[in-house]
C-alpha cells in the first residue's frame, strides 16, 4: 500500500492565522465589531472559516487598515 504524500512548495510562505481577540486587540476594537465586520454578507475584513471557527491572515487585515486609508483621506469626499 503506497501512502499519499502531497508535494509542497517550499517557496510559498505561509503567515500564522489570528482569531477574533488577536485582531480586536491589533485594531484597539471589541471582538464583536472585528466578528461583525468579518460576518457580513460583503464582508470588509476576509477570513477564513475552518469549521467553526474563524480565522483571519495578517496581511489580510494590513490591507483592510490600508482601505480605511485611502477611504478616509479626505480625496473622495464631496464638496
Amino acid at each position: 500500500m503506497q501512502s499519499f504524500s502531497p508535494e509542497v512548495d517550499r517557496t510559498q510562505s505561509f503567515e500564522r492565522l489570528l482569531n477574533s481577540k488577536q485582531v480586536a486587540e491589533l485594531l484597539g476594537v471589541s471582538e464583536r465589531w472585528v466578528r461583525d465586520h468579518a460576518t457580513r454578507r460583503s464582508p470588509r475584513i476576509p477570513v477564513i472559516n475552518l469549521g467553526s471557527l474563524v480565522r483571519f491572515r495578517p496581511s489580510d487585515v494590513n490591507a483592510f487598515l490600508e482601505r480605511q486609508r485611502e477611504d478616509h483621506s479626505g480625496a473622495n469626499r464631496r464638496r
